[in-house]
């Protein structure tokens, strides 16, 4: 199956490749026709990976773990963007995405053709623009934004992988993907004034939707009762936005303000029917009686939060008019008042308030599910009521960019301060596009696939770069009869589902909270959530600069702290300081192709210093992230390239002491010690453009994580492998365990976008 999707991959990349090269103007001239006069416009993009991942360990030679230790992601998709135009002023787009995955290539039920994207969009006169349906927008860090990682000159190897995860998504940069009315108004006023924008967006963030709690789709924790474990949603969740920019003085001042309501639609509140057994508790066992229950049992407070900012900027150097220097700011305050629940009761309509029925609530704010089996709210004729509290967060970010550029060179300094206290909330800014999960090898996890950051064969590489749109998990046994699905993995139930770190989702509150304790500290410690992290204050410099082309380098430092440290802390700190450049050595030896060269180097550290009262010393956590890429293109369009990649971790005793209390909730864990990872990959690629290549590429990918065993239940811990427990010396766990293990990967892909 290999071999024929690598003939099928290197085919198309050649027919593409013939066409694209030998037939440019043609095709350009039938483009500009059927623009002209059919008013008919078409792009897209083709994607295809063949992948085979194989896991190893010497730690295993008893064969604890029975699931599969080989993965085959295979599977080849086609995006055709079509915009008709029967009108001048009036346009329709779709994607058409067509789909087929080898994993059931046979199966011809299981080819997918769907439209993800679909809108129109038109203009009344020059100034004024609407689109109804899919869109895409974003105004600012602390409003509408998308939060990305940033990797240091990130080895194009890698970057391409990420790229094809990312379009896989429809996503686009920092840009919120929404669905519903985006009106716009733009006008030149005069150079004094500038230009005006204004926009109104209406738009479904989520809808009322039951998801088996159980299954990997939909849900961040399957089988856990924790708020934010599932994305089922009890009611529709709706954005209703209003944005206004000036833009001043030739455009080179900036003044705007935005307000935003984020709401769920009460009237659209939904209930479905569960399992359950007579302790009350969740089943999936079809002979306990069905009962009345709420869509997300563990998530039931309604958002509402209203969100207002303001922004001021300007670039002086624009002003003075000077085409050397390099002057601009801006300044950013916004604050959400968000709506919580502080007490909850069931209320008959027609009983006295000595009637109601008292819901206790956790510490989250939700409604513990003993109390909803108490009472059937719909056959018992119970409306709940709530009282509410509004709570205000004030967030503040500023940005400076300074510095001097010529024709030959440019040296820059920028500079970002960020304010924002613990009850800033705006998950239209907040929820982040990466959500680090398990891809690769994922069978071989079995129940602790879950648990993403914390399963034992987890490694920041495989969540970053790899994806399969269709995944068919293998069954916990190979029995053909009935009874062998009948025992289905804590993670995920055996049907196929999307694996994929990237997501366009918007959060809600909890479910923010429950990513940020499952992020990857490689690359989401400082910042989980962007600019727009609650309990953040501090700021960070990065000096850049390049001579001409050829040559860009980089330093950069940031200290930041909790505004409010966690109860029993009296500080929490953050540092991360690191370095990297990327030359083309061709482009000085006046060759036309490219022969590029990167690396870079990034530290973060995390120091708890605890309030004395409790504990003595600081709880400090460690990561390093190195990179180092390699391209030549030795022939016109043939190339090669290599990239390199190392993290390490380490945490100090305190914090592996701290660690099982911060993950207690998620999940029973031997506290890490230190860490190790690393991966590399070469391969070959046919390059037509900066998106538009043919890859084959092999590489290994080595973890070796220390565990402290001798804190805590180890032998329940869901962080360390199945295979761990032949480790024990008599019957006695160690102090420590080395977890070692590998991931050898052979790859085809190809990415064409026209």
């Amino acid at each position: 199956m290999m071999t024929r999707t690598l003939s099928v991959l290197a085919l198309t990349a050649g027919v593409a490749a013939a066409s694209v090269a030998g037939n440019q103007e043609a095709l350009a001239s039938k483009v500009d026709s059927a623009n002209a006069h059919r008013g008919l416009e078409v792009t897209g993009a083709v994607r295809g990976v063949a992948q085979a991942a194989y896991f190893e360990t010497k730690q295993d030679p008893f064969g604890a773990v029975t699931m599969p230790d080989v993965e085959r992601n295979e599977f080849v998709n086609a995006d055709f963007n079509f915009g008709f135009r029967p009108w001048e002023s009036v346009r329709a787009n779709a994607m058409l995405r067509l789909y087929a995955g080898m994993q059931d290539y046979f199966a011809s039920a299981a080819k997918i053709i769907e439209v993800p994207w679909i809108n129109v969009e038109g203009q009344v006169g020059n100034n004024f623009h609407w689109v109804v349906g899919d869109f895409r927008q974003q105004y600012s860090p602390l409003t509408l934004f998308a939060p990305d990682v940033d990797i240091l000159y990130e080895p194009q190897v890698f970057a391409r992988k990420r790229h094809m995860a990312e379009k896989q998504q429809l996503l686009e940069g920092n840009q919120r993907n929404l669905q519903g009315v985006n009106l716009q108004f733009r006008s030149d006023l005069s150079d004094a004034l500038g230009q005006v924008r204004a926009e109104g967006i209406f738009a479904r963030l989520n809808r009322a939707q039951a998801l088996d709690l159980s299954g990997a789709e939909g849900n961040i924790l399957p089988n856990d009762s924790l708020p934010g474990a599932t994305q089922a949603s009890n009611t529709d969740k709706f954005l209703l936005a209003g944005n206004f920019e000036l833009f001043p003085l030739k455009k080179n001042l900036y003044v705007a303000a935005t307000a935003m309501y984020i709401f769920d639609d009460e009237d659209s509140y939904a209930y479905t029917y569960r399992h359950y057994n007579d302790g009350g508790e969740l089943t999936t066992d079809v002979g306990d009686p069905y009962k009345l229950d709420e869509i997300n049992p563990f998530e039931l407070d309604p958002q509402k939060t209203l969100v207002a900012a303001g922004r001021l900027g300007a670039d002086i150097a624009g002003i003075v008019d000077s085409k050397n220097l390099i002057l601009d700011l801006t300044a950013e305050a916004a604050m959400s008042m968000d709506e919580v629940t502080t007490s909850s009761k069931f209320v008959h309509p027609n009983a006295t308030s000595a009637d109601a029925v008292p819901l206790d609530l956790n510490e989250d704010g939700a409604i513990t599910p003993d109390e909803i089996f108490a009472i059937d709210p719909i056959s018992g004729g119970f409306k709940m009521e709530r009282v509410t509290e509004t709570k205000n967060g004030l967030a503040v970010n500023a940005n400076v960019n300074v510095g001097y550029k010529t024709d030959s060179w440019t040296v820059r300094l920028a500079g970002d301060v960020i304010m924002n206290d613990s009850l800033w909330f705006n998950n239209l800014a907040q929820s982040p596009k990466f959500f680090a999960q398990r891809i690769l090898n994922s069978d071989y996890d079995g129940n602790t696939v879950k648990y993403s950051v914390h399963s034992p064969l987890y490694t920041t590489f495989d969540a970053l770069y790899n994806f399969a749109p269709k995944f068919s998990p293998a069954p916990v046994t190979m029995r053909t009869d009935d009874n062998g699905f009948k025992t289905q993995p804590e993670s995920y139930n055996i049907a196929p589902y999307n694996k994929n770190s990237w997501t366009g989702n918007v959060y809600t509150k909890a479910q923010i909270a429950l990513l940020n304790a499952m992020s990857d500290p490689a690359i989401q410690m400082i910042l989980p959530n962007g600019m727009a992290t609650a309990n953040r204050t501090g700021g960070r410099a990065t000096l850049i600069g390049n001579v001409g082309e050829w040559l860009e380098a980089q330093a950069l430092f940031g200290v930041f702290s909790q505004t409010s440290p966690l109860s029993g802390f009296k500080k929490v700190a953050y540092t991360e300081f690191g370095g990297g450049a990327k030359a083309d050595v061709f482009k000085v030896l006046g060759i036309s192709r490219p022969l590029e060269i990167s690396a870079s180097y990034r530290h973060s550290e995390r120091n708890m210093d605890y309030d004395p009262a409790v504990a003595v010393g600081s709880a400090v956590m460690k990561t390093d992230f190195i990179n180092a890429g390699i391209y030549c293109q030795f022939l016109p369009r043939l190339g090669i390239t290599a990239g390199f990649q190392m993290v390490t971790m380490e945490m100090n005793d305190l914090q592996q002491k701290q660690s099982m209390v911060d993950y207690a909730a998620i999940a029973s864990i031997a506290p890490l010690a230190k860490g190790k990872q690393y991966q590399w990959m070469v391969g070959l690629d046919y390059t037509l453009d900066k998106n538009a290549w043919l890859s084959l590429n092999y590489g290994w990918v080595t973890s070796s994580n220390t565990y402290n065993t001798g804190l805590g239940n180890a032998g329940a811990a869901v962080n360390l492998p199945a295979y761990a427990a032949d480790a024990k010396v008599d019957d006695a766990w160690p102090g420590e365990f080395t977890s070692k293990f590998s991931q050898n990967i052979i790859e085809a892909s190809i990415n064409v976008e026209f």
